[in-house]
């Protein structure tokens, strides 16, 4: 192989992948719209919160890879958190041990924002509950 054939070659391939990093940033979105996404999310918690305004703040809670392993069931005067298996990493997670501790800290979250607007809960773990 010739030096210019490299040359050539490894300029084709630059442009090729700038063409396409300027694609997947258009895709991306702007500053503005993260920010107003952004803003809507961490937005004070209303004085009356809905049933949505709560598990809002409870998505909040930290989690593993950000798989956000859990699914809200929401009933008179309770809201489940339950497992969302489909979203499990099993690769770093075999035994499930951070999706478990995922929905320890979306339950967290869903009581401090509750009781923060005088509405206290009590927490229950009921090992056999079905999804």
């Amino acid at each position: 192989m010739r030096r210019r054939e490299v040359l050539v070659g490894g300029g084709a391939l630059a442009a090729v992948v700038a063409g396409a990093a300027f694609v997947s940033s258009e895709q991306m979105g702007s500053t503005a719209d993260y920010l107003a996404t952004a803003a809507t999310t961490r937005a004070t918690l209303p004085m009356l919160p809905q049933t949505r305004d709560l598990i809002c703040y409870a998505t909040l809670a930290p989690n593993g890879h950000n798989a956000q392993p859990w699914s809200f069931r929401a009933r008179e005067n309770r809201i489940e958190i339950l497992p969302d298996f489909t979203r499990r990493t099993p690769v770093v997670d075999p035994d499930d041990h951070h999706l478990f501790v995922s929905l320890g800290c979306a339950a967290e979250n869903l009581a401090l924002a509750s009781a923060a607007r005088g509405h206290p809960g009590t927490l229950t773990f009921d090992p056999t509950a079905n999804g």
